[in-house]
């Protein structure tokens, strides 16, 4: 049976952790490799970690700790505030023997009250932008969950839970580090593509998320006095779209926005 690595990065979310790792177990895969990576948690879910940072070094720096001590031949990136249905590995590796194209794959992601989150990100663009905050054409620019009963194929998925051959990480090397969080999948799956690699979104795999608990406590300063612009998310924006594309769509998205809701 295929090794698989599991890599979950903690920061001071001990429950999350706790409950994550309990369905990690509970599937009784015979081949499994858990890494946990904790980024100096306070609140002793370092004392749940395989890998114990003495700082904070982000999201995706930790994950590549993870992955230089993975020896799996089929790596699964999970965050802590995910929890996997037991047959996870099974179908995963069933997936990739079907499918022995694909590069990477994301599973539908849905909430604990079952409702569907999206996963997949459309890739942004000025135009775009420009016809969902002016024109009022929605469903361009977030976040959404393909309507296919079957794997698809799309250019993005979340990184919350995705799993990929070592043949592709051969190939791809470690995720960026440029970002503190935010962006790093949205650049890892940018790469696969430039390289010609295939990313599916598989509905077929059902993973409960919890919506960021690490990354909702994880900014630059209190979130009551600092504008948003001054977070993580402002500037990995920034670096991953460039400076010209990445004001543009802002501009447009907040013009857009107080345009509506002016006359709307």
């Amino acid at each position: 049976m295929e090794k698989i690595s599991v890599i979950i990065v903690s920061w001071n979310v001990l429950d999350s952790l706790k409950r994550c790792l309990d369905s990690v177990l509970v599937t009784h895969y015979s081949n499994l490799e858990i890494i946990v990576v904790d980024n100096a948690s306070t609140d002793g879910s370092d004392q749940l970690a395989t890998i114990k940072n003495t700082q904070n070094l982000g999201f995706p720096k930790a994950v590549n700790i993870g992955l230089k001590r993975a020896t799996g031949e089929y790596l699964v990136i999970l965050n802590p505030d995910t929890k996997i249905p037991k047959d996870f590995f099974i179908k995963t590796r069933d997936f990739f023997t079907k499918f022995s194209d694909a590069w990477l794959m994301g599973p539908k992601l849905v909430s604990k009250d079952g409702s569907v989150q999206g996963s997949v990100f459309p890739e942004g663009s000025i135009i775009n932008s420009f016809k969902e905050f002016w024109l009022g054409q929605k469903g361009l620019t977030a976040k959404y969950s393909p309507d296919s009963s079957s794997p698809a194929l799309v250019n993005n998925i979340s990184g919350s839970c995705i799993v990929f051959p070592r043949s592709t990480f051969d190939k791809t090397g470690f995720l960026t580090e440029e970002v503190f969080m935010y962006f790093e999948d949205l650049e890892y799956c940018r790469r696969i593509r430039g390289l010609g690699g295939k990313i599916y979104f598989n509905p077929e795999i059902s993973v409960e998320h919890g919506h960021g608990e690490s990354s909702s406590k994880s900014i630059k300063a209190d979130p009551t006095k600092t504008p948003f612009w001054k977070g993580y998310l402002w500037d990995s924006s920034l670096w991953y779209y460039g400076p010209v594309k990445h004001y543009l769509m802002t501009i447009i998205s907040w013009t857009g926005q107080k345009l509506h809701k002016t006359f709307g």
